[in-house]
């Protein structure tokens, strides 16, 4: 959606909100999970209510909205921001608001871009887990893909990401990145355009997320995938 369009809804919370519901981001609930009862409205206080049952929850049940304190307004604004790559710091600056809740809204959106591949990010420890990792990369069409399952052979080409430590922390990371070729795919890199396209479009997204906690990388990596 264009900005100008945008900045008609964002004026009104009442739209904003409208506006998510259409794109499913809200969930319009036709049934009470407590008693199944079809007898639903929405309420004062940002709320449904089951007019059976007089149970109530939140409008922003069972949605990404749930994990976040945040305006309707300022979450569109928030996913516009992330569309145009501004960084979770940026964004927090443009819209005056908690910087944590804007890296916690940005993996989010990362994760639901990231669908069955992603993994659980808490717990990850192999991705950079040392100082190179190979990842491979393979092809469907014109489009390329991330490979982290060491039971698949890509068919397209490796790739070294090189880390090294940032002063004074044990964690976070610089990060570069190499192709390596191989002979099995040696001819590939004679061929394409799109393949090398494809590592550009990489190389200057990764310049972007350097020192970034190695826990989350493959989730920058997915939105890589999903942005080219």
């Amino acid at each position: 959606m264009k900005f100008i369009d945008l900045m008609e809804i964002i004026q009104d919370e009442k739209r904003s909100e409208e506006y998510l519901r259409s794109r499913g981001v809200l969930k319009s609930f036709t049934s009470c999970s407590n008693c199944s009862s079809d007898k639903l409205g929405m309420i004062r206080g940002d709320r449904w209510k089951c007019y059976h049952c007089k149970s109530e929850w939140t409008r922003r049940k069972d949605s990404i909205l749930s994990l976040v304190r945040m305006k309707y307004s300022e979450f569109i604004l928030c996913m516009k921001f992330f569309e145009l790559e501004l960084t979770a710091e940026e964004t927090a600056s443009q819209l005056k608001i908690n910087y944590k809740t804007v890296v916690q809204l940005f993996r989010n959106f990362r994760i639901l871009i990231s669908s069955a591949d992603v993994i659980n990010t808490s717990n990850e420890t192999n991705i950079l887990g040392r100082k190179s990792e190979l990842i491979g990369i393979y092809s469907i069409g014109d489009k390329f893909f991330f490979d982290f399952s060491e039971s698949r052979t890509s068919n397209v080409a490796k790739l070294k990401l090189d880390r090294k430590r940032i002063s004074d922390s044990s964690t976070i990371f610089d990060v570069e990145i190499k192709v390596i070729k191989t002979p099995q795919v040696k001819q590939i890199f004679d061929l394409p355009f799109s393949f090398q396209k494809f590592i550009r479009f990489t190389k200057e997204r990764l310049l972007k997320f350097r020192g970034t906690d190695r826990r989350f990388m493959r989730l920058y990596l997915k939105e890589i995938e999903f942005r080219y």
